[in-house]
């Protein structure tokens, strides 16, 4: 299977692992950062960070299902 010119799917894919593993993608994205804002090309106003609190069932963390709100792990109800 080819990527459209790009080459066999597992050399772009070990590839791209590799860069991963050896900071090669890290290092080009910073040094992109470096350039962009350089030229004043980042807009660092519409950069933030937001959070959103959801409330997960117990069991969705592995903790017991039914009916056990309350009791300890490993605990049954009479």
């Amino acid at each position: 299977m080819s990527l459209s010119g790009r080459g066999n799917w597992k050399t772009v894919y070990d590839r791209f692992r590799r860069w991963a593993e050896d900071g090669t993608l890290e290092s080009a994205a910073w040094h992109l950062q470096g350039e962009l804002d350089a030229e004043g090309r980042i807009d660092w106003s519409q950069l933030g960070a937001r959070s959103t609190i959801v409330q997960a069932a117990r069991a969705a963390a592995g903790g017991p299902m039914g009916d056990t709100k309350g009791s300890e792990p490993g605990e049954t109800k009479a």
